[in-house]
């Protein structure tokens, strides 16, 4: 039944849907309220750095884990922010303990919750939830601090899969390659290609979960995955985009010198946060629409038969 109602959203994803979206949007404020949260994402991305750093310090094993999540990040985000992220590497790469790790990783969670609670009150927006009806204060903020969680672990899962993922790989390839060197490339050319499509998947779930929880309140028969897999897809495409133009057209660092790499950055973030709080509006624009449909057909018979 869910998978059949998945299908049924993209045949209700038409113009006049895609206008009604955005105009909700724009009437909701979503370009403002996903600048706050890319301000707060932006806060909170240098502690969590810090954090993940400190820890590789820590467990010198985790160095090889660094550089593949770096090598991921490379595929979707600017060339600029991946070189922000490993300038800052270098600087805090020497005399970890714990208690940096301890620190960084407490301050990053709770600067990371406020963007998610930023996402929470544009979700309220866009589902039309009434500020009385909206969660206190302090549950939202414990509900920030859960799905902040929840996305570690996701992330957490995610280099678990790939560190596995690369071990079998490389062990298969190592044996294959004795019989024939041509089948071991094409099969490490094969799991390099899945890198995307996994993150695409991970970033899928990552929204439908915001999407589920964020809201103080969520209607069952309100579609989830099909605006969170359009979401992941946008995200990719704007990224690329963004990274290309960056790369070709951008002329950041010579405007704005050494702050132009925070500036791509903060860019990147803003695109981000647009379009996750976009593919929940989908979700309610398109989501009414099939409601609509289903109450009119419900009505019909009761109404021929009168």
């Amino acid at each position: 039944m869910r998978s059949l109602r998945f299908f049924q959203f993209f045949q209700y994803l038409n113009g006049r849907t895609l206008r009604k979206a955005i105009a909700a949007a724009f009437k909701q404020r979503l370009p403002g309220l996903a600048s706050e949260m890319a301000y707060n994402a932006m806060l909170s991305l240098f502690p969590a750095t810090l954090a993940v750093l400190t820890a590789i310090g820590l467990f010198r094993p985790l160095n090889s884990t660094f550089e593949k999540l770096a090598g991921q990040v490379s595929e979707v985000a600017p060339t600029e922010v991946l070189g922000l992220l490993q300038g800052f590497a270098q600087e805090v790469s020497q005399g970890q303990d714990g208690r940096l790790f301890s620190f960084s990783f407490l301050f990053a969670l709770w600067t990371a919750s406020g963007a998610l609670g930023a996402a929470m009150m544009a979700l309220d927006q866009i589902h039309q939830i009434p500020p009385r009806l909206s969660r206190p204060f302090w549950k939202a903020r414990l509900v920030a601090l859960a799905l902040t969680l929840g996305a570690i672990v996701m992330l957490l899962l995610s280099l678990a899969l790939m560190l596995v993922g690369d071990v079998l790989v490389n062990n298969t390839a190592s044996v294959v390659a004795s019989q024939s060197g041509s089948i071991a490339s094409e099969l490490l050319k094969f799991w390099g290609w899945l890198a995307l499509p996994l993150i695409l998947l991970i970033m899928s779930l990552a929204f439908g979960f915001i999407y589920r929880y964020g809201p103080s309140h969520w209607n069952p028969g309100q579609p989830i995955m099909p605006g969170a897999v359009l979401a992941a897809v946008f995200w990719a495409i704007v990224s690329n985009l963004f990274r290309l133009y960056v790369r070709h057209f951008g002329n950041y660092n010579r405007v704005y010198g050494a702050v132009g790499a925070v500036i791509v950055l903060l860019l990147w973030l803003y695109m981000s946060s647009l379009v996750l709080l976009l593919g929940d509006q989908l979700n309610v624009t398109v989501g009414e629409a099939m409601q609509g449909q289903q109450a009119n057909r419900e009505f019909e018979p009761e109404e021929s038969g009168g």
